[in-house]
């Protein structure tokens, strides 16, 4: 019989492996009594409610873990309020990957399910970390400090590359169904927009003006000048404008996919408007990178194909908005600040410190590239390295305001390389991914923007540090998804034509017998 090319991804039956889970509920079940007795006993009732709702929240991580990924995703995008956060490393979000973890750890035990561990992405990612692990162990007998850094980024920069690297692996295993990936997109679509309301706040506390003389921005408390710059304390990237920018962009790609996907009136009249806030939240960051990758995100939903014409209109009125937004509503420092792109910063133009700044940022950390091509100076050394060489310097100390410089620097051209390849290997996936559904398909139109979030993150990565973030392997696990087309609701494709084979036709009757 003819085989299909590729079959939609089933779980494993057997009732071993019910028996073993009915036996881990029991041991676990147990040992959860065990520990809430000596909880009241010891502390009080207080924290033995607590703790029983960590109990039954991590019940409902590994009965469902698709709902822990999604309370990662907003961990690592909203960060954790101050009595979840924890000292070091035993914070709840770290807690919560352990647990996620460890139901990874049956599951590949019980299913014996280890696709991921082949496809290119996850091979490049080992070769990246094995590459950083060799540069640090390089970078401990050559790079030596003379004076012991304040903050030592070594460990931080390590624990946060693999870390990621198992949120990966957790979330291609436990994301299954088209309801599951559309969960996840618009949880992140939610955990962006949480900003909103403090980047309003901040805005309607503003105490600045401007001084029509000058053009600058005067704080009406302390008088002297300021920077017209909207940010949101909700989160840790929402406090800085570049970041705080970029999200934005990436919430109205995925309005502008859910506004295609879900063809309602009530869609447009809720989505729009938000897309105009976010738009104008980014011109009020003025954030330069922010600034250029809102143009090429209208651009990039103008002109896809097979957009209705009533979409491109809306495109076209949220442009006209942005404009009028950049024209005639922000102060003339914020509108000066966002077209200053020049290299010679010598007549002291708007936002010149933050720009001479990046400028000899990039320039000490190609000398740095140059003095460790092929390995770097080790990860998270590249910061102590830039103070201790260049001390006098208005960027002393400062980070990689550059993906591919970090990792020039700090990993050497073997680890800029490989993130490359990787890059290479994500945007054939999402080509061919292009191809496997058709228009009508709903991951059709996820295709696309993960294609357009694809694009300005690699954009944006020249004016941020940002191969370290979620965002890198939230795109990697849909690619590797989409791909492999790992969804129980989605039709099986159509099988191979083959050449038939001619089967023998019946046996000859045998000769009847002389005289018969």
């Amino acid at each position: 019989m003819p085989t299909p090319a590729t079959t939609p991804y089933r779980e494993p039956a057997g009732g071993g492996s019910h028996r073993v889970w009915v036996m881990l509920l029991a041991v676990f079940s147990m040992a959860a009594v065990a520990i809430l007795m000596a909880i009241g006993a010891t502390l009080g009732m207080l924290y033995a409610a607590v703790a029983v709702f960590g109990i039954l929240a991590v019940i409902i991580v590994v009965v469902f873990p698709v709902f822990g990924i999604v309370i990662f995703v907003g961990t690592l995008l909203l960060g954790l309020p101050w009595f979840l956060a924890g000292d070091g490393r035993l914070t709840a979000n770290n807690l919560l990957g352990l647990v996620l973890l460890a139901v990874l750890v049956v599951h590949i035990c019980l299913t014996r399910d280890l696709w991921f561990i082949k496809t290119p992405q996850f091979i490049m990612f080992s070769l990246i970390g094995a590459v950083l692990v060799g540069s640090l162990m390089h970078a401990r007998q050559v790079y030596i400090p003379a004076v012991p850094p304040p903050k030592d980024f070594t460990e931080n920069t390590l624990f946060i590359f693999f870390s990621r690297l198992a949120f990966l692996c957790m979330f291609v295993t436990f994301v299954k169904t088209k309801k599951q990936v559309f969960l996840i997109m618009f949880a992140v679509l939610v955990f962006t927009m949480a900003v909103i309301p403090s980047a309003f706040n901040n805005l309607a506390n503003y105490k600045g003006e401007e001084d029509i003389a000058t053009g600058k921005t005067i704080d009406m408390d302390t008088g002297k000048a300021t920077e017209f710059r909207v940010t949101s304390d909700t989160t840790s990237w929402g406090k800085n404008e570049n970041r705080l920018a970029f999200m934005c962009n990436v919430s109205i790609l995925l309005m502008w996919m859910f506004m295609q996907i879900w063809k309602r009136p009530i869609i447009w009249v809720i989505a729009f408007p938000l897309i105009l806030t976010m738009a104008g939240l980014t011109l009020s960051t003025a954030s330069r990178s922010g600034f250029l990758s809102l143009g090429m995100v209208f651009l990039f939903m103008l002109f896809q194909k097979g957009v209705p014409a009533g979409m491109r209109a809306g495109v076209l009125g949220a442009i006209m908005f942005a404009g009028f937004v950049f024209l005639a509503v922000l102060p003339r420092a914020s509108y000066e600040r966002l077209m200053n792109y020049s290299l010679d910063q010598t007549q002291h133009p708007e936002a010149w410190r933050s720009t001479q700044s990046r400028i000899e940022t990039n320039q000490h950390a190609l000398q740095v590239f140059l003095s460790a091509p092929l390995m770097g100076v080790g990860p998270g050394n590249f910061r102590w390295i830039h103070r201790e060489r260049w001390p006098y310097d208005l960027s002393a100390g400062r980070p990689n305001h550059n993906s591919y410089l970090w990792a020039a620097t700090e990993g050497g051209i073997i680890t800029v390389i490989l993130y490359l390849i990787l890059f290479g290997f994500l945007w054939r996936d999402l080509r061919q991914a292009q191809t496997l559904y058709e228009p009508s398909d709903q991951f059709w139109h996820l295709v696309r923007f993960l294609r357009g979030f694809f694009f300005i993150w690699v954009f944006f990565s020249i004016f941020a540090d940002f191969w370290l973030e979620v965002h890198l392997y939230l795109i990697t696990g849909l690619a590797m998804l989409l791909v492999r087309r790992r969804f129980d609701d989605y039709r099986e494709p159509e099988p191979e034509l083959r050449p038939a084979v001619l089967s023998p036709g019946p046996a000859p009757l045998p000769a009847p017998a002389p005289g018969g």
